[in-house]
């Protein structure tokens, strides 16, 4: 293998590495939004009640599923 090579390789693992970072990150704006979304005050109109309860469980399954997952597939050793 040549050094240019190696240099690719390094530039495309680099490269997915930072993806993966971003995503997680991502992910987590995502579960924060949807924790957000859930903290339901007093005062709110009941029939807005239902609308952010479900965006904000929604947005919950979505965050987690873009942050947690990943993380939990790196710690059981998968797709790396």
């Amino acid at each position: 293998m040549t050094d240019t090579n190696y240099d690719q390789l390094r530039v495309r693992y680099r490269a997915r590495s930072i993806r993966k970072r971003v995503t997680i990150a991502i992910g987590l704006l995502i579960l924060m939004a949807g924790y957000a979304l859930l903290a339901v005050s007093p005062d709110t109109a009941s029939e807005w009640v239902l609308v952010r309860v479900f965006a904000g469980f929604a947005l919950l399954f979505i965050g987690f599923s873009v942050a947690v997952l990943p993380l939990l597939s790196r710690l059981t050793g998968g797709d790396d």
